[in-house]
């Protein structure tokens, strides 16, 4: 073969070799990011003639990119509520709960009533509390209110996502359980003995044998026992956030009158019963047993003497003896 036939095949090869590098799979020969020729031609293959609206987008949402939305796990930005959380009526609280676990939520009500349209499973227990489980990812929106007093109804929207079970206190601020017009009598007492037993020693005697007697479940010579009623649950009012403090019992003497609550712990840490947060201006004295320091879950009792309501002696009345006449 001849010098110059030998270059003329080289050269051939050469020049093939490039032309096959040029289309050698791996290579970067694709636009990363298409033209919007192209994404307009794919949105424009969607739009077919002789079809509604209604079928057009129900083609496109088959034949399209899926949405953004489309995902079926919430956000992990959803996060628990704090183990205390306050709702206030006319306000919607939304907060985060497991999703196909079992909830808890803790109500100050009596008896609480739950008005839904969710198909969650929801179960109320009559101690006040609340159990939610949902195994869908739609939010379980609830009113929750006290039986005898609706108008204190709280709202509330729990939104199910991957995070552990929710055990939380809804606090309604300044809101006390409705008692009855008049204190229910249990055992009737006699208002001159307690007035003798009151009277008896010095006061601050008496404060200190008073809370004695109750720690040790009698009922102080002379008094009455019954339940609670509105004006006295206001006046033994106290400000104890974390705990849940329900009126149950009333000790009427002759000064002095005696709520007995029940104290408990609704945080997951330990709390302290601070009894000068009784400090309303008929309170004589607080005094909780037989734990001042509760642990979660844990109860006690909490004594707070008021001053009885002074009667007036204009209110009495007195027979006629003549009637007027015209």
């Amino acid at each position: 073969m001849s010098c110059s036939k030998m270059i003329l095949t080289l050269a051939a090869i050469a020049a093939s070799t490039i032309a096959t590098a040029q289309v050698t799979p791996g290579l970067p020969v694709q636009p990363l990011h298409p033209p919007a020729s192209t994404q307009a031609a794919q949105v424009a293959t969607t739009h077919q003639p002789g079809l509604t609206q209604q079928e057009q987008q129900a083609v496109a949402s088959l034949t399209g990119p899926a949405p953004q939305g489309s995902v079926a796990s919430r956000p992990s930005s959803i996060k628990p509520p704090p183990p205390t959380l306050t709702v206030k009526p006319g306000v919607t609280t939304v907060f985060g709960i497991a999703r196909s676990q079992t909830n808890r939520l803790v109500v100050p009500f009596r008896t609480p009533t739950v008005k839904t349209s969710s198909s969650a499973d929801i179960s109320v227990d009559p101690a006040g509390v609340v159990y939610v489980k949902s195994d869908s990812s739609e939010p379980v929106s609830m009113f929750i209110y006290d039986k005898p007093d609706p108008t204190t109804a709280v709202s509330v929207s729990m939104v199910p996502a991957d995070i552990p079970p929710v055990s939380v206190h809804l606090r309604v601020p300044e809101y006390y359980p409705r008692a009855n017009v008049a204190p229910e009598v249990i055992r009737q007492g006699d208002r001159s003995t307690a007035k003798g037993w009151e009277t008896d020693q010095p006061f601050t005697d008496t404060v200190k044998d008073l809370f004695r007697s109750l720690a040790l479940g009698k009922v102080p010579d002379g008094y009455s026992l019954g339940r609670p009623d509105t004006g006295s649950i206001a006046s033994a009012r106290c400000s104890m956030p974390g705990l849940s403090v329900e009126p149950l019992q009333l000790m009427t003497g002759f000064n002095m009158l005696v709520v007995v609550s029940r104290v408990t712990n609704l945080q997951p840490v330990t709390a302290d019963v601070v009894e000068t947060g009784c400090s309303g201006d008929d309170v004589i004295a607080a005094a909780a047993w037989p734990a001042v320091r509760l642990k979660p879950g844990q109860a006690t009792e909490l004594y707070v003497a008021i001053r009885a309501p002074a009667e007036d002696p204009g209110s009495e009345s007195r027979p006629v003896l003549v009637k007027e006449s015209r």
